[in-house]
């Protein structure tokens, strides 16, 4: 064997063993950006070979994940959300009143008792609550609180300033509190 296909072996062995344990982590972030499986896959698949071909630039020994996210968040800046179909709120207000109003939908599901289950019908809130929230505090939200990524990383992964990102998990936090009581309180007069 050439020393170049040990090398290259060895680089991929290495990056099976750092790498590969991230795609679930990887998928989800994909997933909760592109709002779509399929999308969510070929996000997920383009990160992966992007990051592979560029391996050699990963520090081993720093966090796989973030240098993972990093690649995922550029390339969907770069592709993915140029289509993007679904519109998010550009104001806090604007946030409110699609919070309101998907609050106020009649859900087919209280018709039919057998399927309301509390848990469902909460994480449903939650994700309405969450897809709402404008872009760049629903992205700070779910690398904290999700992905786990300390401040420091999300930086890097969002390529703001360390400031900017404790601002955006803060606001982001605030919205989401406001947009859950709002959502307990239509819940409470409907009576469901």
């Amino acid at each position: 064997m050439t020393a170049r296909r040990v090398k290259s072996a060895d680089r991929r062995l290495r990056f099976e063993r750092v790498a590969l344990p991230q795609l679930d982590a990887v998928y989800s972030a994909a997933l909760r950006l592109t709002r779509n499986p399929d999308d969510a896959k070929d996000l997920t698949q383009e990160t992966v070979l992007r990051a592979f071909r560029f391996f050699h630039q990963f520090t081993l020994g720093t966090n796989c994940r973030a240098w993972l996210l990093t690649i995922l968040y550029n390339n969907f800046r770069n592709g993915y959300r140029r289509g993007a179909r679904e519109q998010v709120a550009a104001t806090s207000e604007a946030f409110d009143q699609a919070v309101e109003g998907q609050s106020l939908l009649p859900d087919a599901a209280r018709n039919n008792p057998e399927d309301l289950l509390a848990a469902r019908m909460l994480g449903r809130q939650i994700e309405k609550a969450l897809d709402a929230l404008p872009a760049e505090f629903r992205e700070a939200l779910l690398l904290v609180d999700v992905q786990e990524l300390n401040y420091q990383e999300v930086a890097k992964v969002l390529e703001i300033p360390l400031g900017t990102v404790k601002s955006r998990v803060s606001r982001g936090r605030v919205l989401m509190r406001e947009a859950l009581r709002a959502l307990a309180a239509a819940r409470r007069k409907t009576g469901s």
